[in-house]
């Protein structure tokens, strides 16, 4: 493996340092090394003054408080009929990755696009999609999965704080 040096500024050593004293890091090796990746994983090198841009995609920083007030006032079946709408973007990029989303490590790599993006925790198999922390409501996540993923989901009773759907048996969904 390459070995490189570069200057870093007091400021910024002061911040690597107040990160491994945090206990987020063990040393500044691995401080460095995840702020590349994450660089190369969220194409910073392609955001363009007020611009970001991820996985080929513009995107925006939204609060969770924003999107509840933008939600806020739709029915159950307006959510779920907005995040179907919503849902073509992720399947667009699945259609560009050549992902074949009957396969669940495909399903995988698809949901943890959104999940990056800050939509909640995911847990995809076979049978079920599980998301915890989500930003927005169960109806929109609802429709927008249905659509990004081209399953049938039905959603299970639970508590607010995780959602759970199930993925209804077809023929193009076993595998």
């Amino acid at each position: 493996m390459p070995v490189t040096s570069v200057d870093i500024s007091d400021e910024l050593m002061n911040f690597i340092d107040s990160i491994i004293e945090q206990g987020f890091a063990r040393n500044r090796r691995e401080v460095i090394l995840r702020a590349l990746e994450v660089y190369a994983r969220f194409e910073v090198h392609r955001w363009n003054g007020p611009f970001i841009t991820i996985n080929g995609i513009r995107n925006a920083l939204i609060s969770k408080a924003s999107m509840s007030e933008l939600t806020s006032g739709l029915s159950e079946q307006e959510l779920y009929d907005a995040g179907k709408r919503m849902g073509k973007t992720l399947k667009d990029l699945v259609i560009q990755q050549r992902w074949d989303i009957s396969r669940t490590d495909n399903r995988r790599k698809a949901v943890q696009v959104i999940e990056e993006e800050g939509w909640g925790r995911f847990d995809i198999d076979q049978d079920r999609i599980t998301i915890t922390g989500a930003i927005v409501r169960a109806a929109l996540l609802h429709g927008y999965l249905e659509t990004a993923l081209s399953l049938k989901l039905s959603r299970m009773d639970t508590t607010d704080d995780i959602m759970v759907f199930e993925i209804k048996k077809t023929n193009a969904t076993k595998s």
